[in-house]
């Protein structure tokens, strides 16, 4: 298992609550901290409101940070942009154009979706077997999209699943992505984790380089990294709520950071 100064440390910014330009100076300032990552999430309707509030698009925002953290290393992506309402070959060509402007690197994370304010304001109505059936289609033509793109236009986009289903998400993540998203606590990633690596070794390519991380969205406990060191993360994301006053409070981050000293 990775030690917990190995672990990457992300922060992922949640699409609401603050000006559309505040965005960018938080990506900054974050990236100044010393993050590894920075992530968007992606819904229309913010996760933690009601149903007739609006979020910011995620991709309008991703196109300016791309072009701030140009000149970084750090890695820009969405975790996740769900497959429901967003179409995979628009995807991959978003994903290519914002890797074009920024570094050349994307990290594509996509789920299943299934937020019921982000379903009901696109009039999805699926089963969960149709959801899954449709993610699962849905994956293997980003799959195929994206290597076009990134060979047409010399670009380093990787995709990532984020999710934990046994049945459909994970195995899709193994097939067809370049790294999983899981969540905690710890004993839940590594129940999950542990399905990823049997999975793996009876893939085509079990030593491909393959990212395994884990999205925290709790915003009341603080986070250890060492409980996910121990259990096989190799990329900790923390999400961040905007704060009362229109701002993100990076403490949560930088608290990240000082662990792996």
């Amino acid at each position: 298992m990775a030690s917990k100064a190995q672990i990457k440390i992300g922060v992922q910014f949640q699409t609401h609550g603050v000006d559309a330009p505040q965005f960018e100076k938080s990506a900054r300032d974050a990236v100044a901290l010393g993050v590894d990552s920075v992530f968007l999430w992606d819904h229309l309707v913010p996760f933690t409101g009601e149903k007739d509030e609006t979020a910011w698009d995620s991709w309008v925002l991703i196109g300016a940070l791309a072009r701030e953290l140009r000149t970084s290393s750090v890695a820009l992506g969405v975790l996740v942009s769900p497959l429901t309402f967003r179409s995979p070959i628009i995807l991959a060509r978003c994903a290519v154009t914002a890797a074009r402007l920024g570094n050349g690197e994307f990290i594509l994370g996509v789920g299943a979706g299934g937020f019921i304010h982000d379903d009901e304001l696109m009039n999805i109505k699926m089963s969960l077997k149709e959801r899954m059936f449709s993610f699962a289609n849905q994956l293997a033509v980003l799959r195929r999209e994206i290597d076009i793109q990134n060979e047409t236009f010399c670009t380093r986009v990787k995709i990532w699943v984020g999710g934990d289903g046994k049945n459909v998400t994970i195995p899709g993540a193994v097939h067809h992505a370049d790294g999983w998203s899981g969540f905690g606590p710890p004993a839940r990633f590594e129940s999950r984790r542990q399905v990823v690596d049997q999975l793996r070794l009876k893939s085509a390519h079990p030593d491909s380089e393959f990212e395994i991380s884990v999205l925290l969205t709790r915003q009341d406990e603080r986070i250890l990294i060492n409980d996910f060191a121990e259990v096989g993360a190799l990329h900790l994301i923390r999400s961040l709520r905007p704060s009362p006053d229109g701002t993100f409070d990076l403490q949560p981050i930088q608290d990240l950071l000082s662990q792996r000293l």
